[in-house]
């Protein structure tokens, strides 16, 4: 029985040492001088043999010690003039007060210190780290263990799995590859390469990393790093924030994801999703607390479809975000609470342009209320819109529908309304209210305080009869085609008609006059690129 079960021994020793050779990833290092003897501990027996007298077995509770570790087996082989170990069964290394190594079979050098376990089930624990895997080298010397085939960890509240990985005893650092899922309640991470430290809990990318959470998903590029403790992240590489509320994008990133805050640098994009708002600029610094988000540098905001799109460009763009309570509601009803938000207010300052297929204009700042679809321009802001121009200190624009439906000029109002290349009607006040048609041409302009008008009169076959010149405190005039259709005077009026023989430039332009139509800014001058037509 004895001759059986020593047979036995040596067949599984002689496959045990062609496997561990054939991996050696660790590089274990050369032998020291002097050698420290692995010591027997205990043994339930010596197995007699006919090997050299270096060679010894023991079967049975095994123990044997080595620098500060023990390693218990079931059986093993111990060659002293290579002072080399391999165990069987029940194999353990402990090593101090943590760590420990669980498996198999082990083959040991105690030159080296370099150990290499196998087994159904290999298990390191250190501390609150788990690693299991099916095979393991673990260089003592170096504090270093590898895993060459799938391994799972688990710390705290956290499941990692990867092909292959790397772990140092004493820093603490694991090193992923392949494969990489890291799977928390809060989180879950895939990438293909990660370094990671248990002690500060912060990830290090070493490949294109996804993270998706409750509070939405990042995906980012190597370099990056992410505090999976406090959800903090800095990312390097272009980077993408993606929530069901809105996306951020950037060269680079810092971002919390718990309250939704944080610094993009380069190339940046935010789309507000619900709003259909895009805005891009150099650098974007977001508040989630307060729903604020700032961009600067070549500030562009997009809002629409593609048909209709508002297009803006400012030196600064400020947005506000507010709750979506018709959402929330509905939320509720359903007993689940989700934190929708809705872009309210939209702030521009500096250089201030916008375009649309239906208006244009230049300013030096805005404030556009996405919630109630009204932009208010201030500081003697310009407005084209097809064939009028209109001018004054501050001018508040209604839309309807997604086009312009409504405008009030606030001091020095001065409106421009072109019906041939060389006619312009032209009416100025202290306060005008502009109304526009469904195709957003001029309908209905009312004059209050001060209003002053030229108008170009035609006869039924549009022949000038000549320009009427009108002052009048209070005037309504109706518009088609741009041209007046009727006028009507609130007081009395003093009103001249001149002639057509009589016409002469200061007698067909209100003082202030100037048709800035060059400066209406374009699509390319907005959003700054040149723009192709299709063929």
């Amino acid at each position: 029985m004895h001759t059986n079960r020593f047979l036995l021994v040596v067949l599984i020793s002689l496959l045990c040492s062609i496997v561990s050779f054939a991996q050696k990833p660790l590089n274990p290092p050369e032998p020291s001088a002097p050698k420290s003897r692995i010591i027997l501990l205990r043994a339930d027996s010596l197995v007699g043999t006919k090997e050299p007298v270096d060679v010894r077995r023991f079967i049975g509770n095994v123990a044997f010690q080595h620098k500060g570790a023990i390693l218990y087996c079931q059986t093993a082989i111990q060659y002293e003039m290579t002072n080399t170990l391999e165990a069987f069964g029940d194999i353990r290394i402990v090593q101090g007060d943590t760590l420990t190594v669980t498996g198999d079979t082990l083959y040991y050098d105690g030159n080296t210190r370099f150990a290499r376990v196998l087994g159904r089930k290999v298990v390191l624990t250190d501390s609150k780290v788990t690693l299991t895997t099916r095979i393991m080298e673990y260089d003592i010397q170096r504090n270093r263990a590898y895993y060459p085939v799938r391994g799972v960890i688990v710390q705290d509240s956290s499941t990692l799995r990867s092909e292959k990985g790397y772990y140092n005893t004493r820093s603490k650092i694991f090193n992923y590859k392949e494969n990489v899922e890291i799977v928390n309640p809060k989180y879950t991470i895939t990438t293909d390469s990660l370094q990671y430290n248990a002690r500060t809990k912060i990830a290090l990318f070493k490949a294109p990393t996804l993270i998706k959470s409750k509070d939405g998903d990042i995906a980012a590029n190597s370099g990056s790093t992410y505090n999976t403790q406090t959800q903090q992240s800095n990312f390097k590489g272009r980077s993408k924030v993606v929530n069901e509320n809105y996306t951020l994008v950037g060269d680079t990133l810092q971002f919390d994801q718990k309250t939704e805050s944080g610094v993009a640098k380069g190339n940046v994009e935010m789309v507000s999703i619900k709003d259909k708002v895009i805005m891009t600029g150099h650098r974007a610094i977001r508040d989630g607390k307060t729903g604020f988000t700032k961009i600067m540098g070549n500030a562009i905001m997009r809002n629409g479809s593609e048909r209709d799109t508002l297009y803006m460009r400012a030196d600064t763009l400020y947005a506000y975000e507010m709750m979506d309570t018709d959402s929330t509601k509905a939320s509720a009803k359903k007993d689940t609470v989700k934190r929708e938000k809705k872009m309210e207010k939209l702030i521009a300052q500096g250089n201030v342009q916008i375009y649309r297929i239906d208006m244009q204009s230049k300013s030096d700042s805005l404030l556009y209320d996405l919630k109630d679809s009204v932009i208010h321009f201030f500081t003697k802001p310009i407005l084209w819109n097809p064939k009028n121009q209109s001018e004054a200190d501050t001018i508040h624009v209604y839309m309807k529908n997604g086009k312009v439906n409504r405008m009030f000029l606030v001091n020095q109002g001065f409106v421009i309304a072109k019906d041939t290349s060389t006619n312009f009607n032209q009416i100025k006040g202290r306060k005008i209210s502009a109304l526009f048609n469904e195709q957003t041409r001029l309908e209905q302009v009312i004059v209050e305080g001060n209003g002053q008008s030229i108008y170009y009169a035609l006869d039924d076959k549009n022949k000038l009869i000549g320009v009427n010149h009108v002052e009048c405190s209070r005037m309504n005039i109706r518009f088609k085609e741009n041209q007046v259709k009727r006028i009507t005077f609130i007081g009395k009026p003093d009103s001249k008609l001149v002639p057509p023989k009589e016409l002469t430039n200061s007698a067909n332009r209100l003082d202030g006059f100037s048709w800035r139509e060059s400066e209406k800014p374009t699509k390319e001058d907005v959003l700054g690129i040149k723009i192709v037509e299709k063929q």
